[in-house]
């Protein structure tokens, strides 16, 4: 592993955020925080955490060090992991030997986030899914896609009221400039998802990304974040040998919903090298829109898999996969589909109870 620099990590990392951030409540005394410590039973407070010298200290069990050691006792995992969680791990050194040809292929990677960047995500996460059960037009609409409560909750669904987010960041001393380098707000300091339903990305329980799709048809209708754009729902697909791979968002959240082991592009023009994911897989079933535009990319994607790959032909009347989520005979006709493409054999599995 290439040399790290430990101080500089620590620097970019305040550790009163990171501690924070793993659930700890944490008050402030002069120029220290105090809290109860994570690592053993307790009432009365014993963690304090110094910031002036990035360092806690539990004068309870005794456990302590810097934001690197916290991250390690409290996740149980190993020092190149904990720069994995803090989004500091270093480029590989100049002289890295090529992937052997039977090697297994790099796997698709959400974007490098410092720890504020995951706290304003995850605050904006948590806020929109809080206010989605509050807004009686964003979850008729969600009905009306055939999109309901099992998946609302375990997709992490939000909708923006456009009111809740900069005062929350302000009360918590965030950046806002942060906030709108990555697409949470506009210039003038407005919610860029404001009456929008919002679906995340999550990538180890956390929201790495999202994107709005908006309820008024006269406005933009998809608007995602500045961060680089994933593949959306990429961890849903581990373990699978069959997996499912659409174009938007809506699509994506209809296969969840009928238990798909399921991914969306999130458009039509994705590099090859995002794509390596598929390579190592046995099947890969295509359910693209049904324009020009989406057609020639299916064609192209199954020409570039092989024989493995299997285009789903949507019936005609139907554009894409979220809409024939939102017919009343919209998952009938498509396992029919599929059973007519000899791929009703394996059993979906772990789809969301109605």
């Amino acid at each position: 592993m290439p040399p790290v620099d430990v101080d500089r990590i620590k620097e970019r990392n305040p550790i009163e955020r990171v501690v924070a951030a793993h659930g700890i409540k944490l008050q402030q005394r002069g120029e220290r925080f105090v809290g109860c410590c994570p690592f053993h039973e307790e009432e009365h407070p014993s963690l304090v955490v110094y910031p002036a010298t990035k360092s806690f200290f539990c004068f309870g069990c005794r456990a302590a060090g810097d934001v690197i050691d916290f991250l390690r006792r409290k996740e149980g995992i190993g020092f190149r992991e904990a720069l994995d969680l803090l989004g500091e791990r270093p480029a590989p050194p100049l002289d890295t030997p090529k992937r052997d040809a039977g090697e297994a292929p790099p796997q698709e990677s959400a974007p490098r986030l410092t720890v504020d960047d995951r706290l304003i995500l995850s605050a904006a996460c948590d806020l929109y899914h809080e206010a989605l059960g509050q807004n009686e037009r964003a979850l008729k609409y969600l009905e009306r896609r055939g999109l309901t409560l099992p998946v609302i909750q375990r997709c992490r669904l939000g909708y923006s009221d456009g009111q809740v987010l900069k005062p929350f960041l302000q009360r918590h001393r965030f950046s806002l400039r942060r906030a709108t380098e990555m697409g949470l707000l506009r210039k003038d300091g407005s919610e860029a998802m404001a009456r929008r339903i919002v679906v995340p990305e999550l990538r180890g329980g956390r929201c790495a990304w999202m994107v709005g799709r908006a309820l008024d048809e006269r406005r933009l209708k998809y608007l995602g974040l500045s961060l680089p754009k994933p593949i959306l729902g990429y961890e849903g697909l581990r373990g699978h040998d069959r997996v499912f791979v659409t174009e938007g968002a809506f699509d994506y959240l209809t296969g969840v919903s009928w238990g798909l082991p399921i991914c969306a592009l999130l458009g039509t023009h994705v590099r090859a090298g995002r794509l390596k994911f598929l390579e190592r897989v046995p099947e890969v079933v295509l359910v693209f829109d049904t324009d020009d535009e989406g057609q020639r990319a299916a064609h192209d994607l199954s020409a570039s898999l092989g024989p493995r790959t299997h285009v789903v032909e949507l019936p005609g009347g139907v554009k894409d996969l979220g809409e024939l989520g939102a017919r009343p005979d919209g998952r009938e006709t498509f396992f029919a589909l599929l059973e007519n493409l000899g791929l009703a054999a394996k059993e979906v599995q772990h789809a969301p109870t109605p």
